[in-house]
């Protein structure tokens, strides 16, 4: 007998937008030691939006460079291989989000504040089973993507608060459901798709990170679609570092909401 959901879903992710075929070639090489720079250079100059996020992330405030990088293959150099797959990776995120019409700018700057928290929180306190700031930030990053999906085919939904409840109630499904989908359509890792399903109920590792970045996000970026999340379970413990964490995250926030 034909279950109605299940082909509602497998019909959502037969739609699901696919990586862009730059981002793809390029997270192809970046995979490949011995991929020189130029080579590179020659896919990213494809896509100029993408090449212009490159040069800007060279330029920022966050590594304080006393002269100004103009080139896309100095810039390439200059960041190294696995700045770039993160950058490629956001690219692909603010892609998704940009068809969401009013709803693009905010959901963009609450994942990306995600995102930040989650490497600075890595990077500070080491938690048990996640040692790649880089992974953290790809985790925060992609943490609503979902939203982004639901947003495009169910607009109305996010006029009000549904929360994840209201999300199952109204289409038998959440974004996070949803937004691990998207990452395994995009063969991404399986512990970053099981981050991004599992942050609303995380237990540890990589999904409880994921959470703790949704909830520090919100004071710079509020997010969408939801009510703020309860504190940290951790914030009395660690209430120093993440008065820190927040405003890097409020400065990140605002630099990009700038750009």
């Amino acid at each position: 007998m034909p279950n109605p959901l299940a082909e509602r879903v497998a019909r959502l992710i037969d739609d699901l937008p696919q990586l862009p075929s730059v981002a793809q070639e390029a997270m192809a090489l970046l995979a490949d030691a011995t991929t020189e720079p130029e080579a590179l250079e020659q896919v990213l100059a494809r896509d100029p939006a993408l090449s212009l996020r490159v040069l800007r992330l060279a330029n920022s405030a966050y590594y304080r460079r006393s002269r100004e990088i103009r080139s896309l293959s100095a810039a390439i150099v200059f960041l190294g291989f696995r700045t770039l797959k993160t950058l490629i990776m956001s690219s692909a995120v603010h892609r998704v989000l940009a068809g969401t019409g009013r709803l693009a700018q905010p959901l963009w700057l609450h994942s990306y504040g995600a995102g930040l928290a989650c490497r600075e929180w890595v990077r500070r306190v080491h938690p048990p089973g996640v040692s790649d700031p880089d992974e953290a930030f790809l985790a925060g990053l992609f943490h609503d993507v979902g939203k982004g999906v639901i947003a495009v085919r169910f607009p109305r939904l996010y006029e009000g608060t549904p929360g994840a409840q209201g999300e199952v109630e109204a289409l038998g499904f959440d974004h996070a459901e949803l937004g691990r989908l998207l990452l395994e359509r995009w063969d991404l890792p399986m512990g970053l798709a099981e981050a991004v399903g599992g942050h609303h109920a995380p237990a540890e590792g990589l999904p409880a990170v994921a959470a703790l970045g949704d909830a520090m996000a919100w004071g710079a970026a509020p997010g969408v679609g939801a009510s703020p999340p309860p504190s940290p379970a951790v914030a009395e413990e660690h209430a120093q570092i993440l008065a820190e964490i927040q405003e890097v995250v409020a400065a990140g926030v605002a630099e990009e909401g700038a750009a």
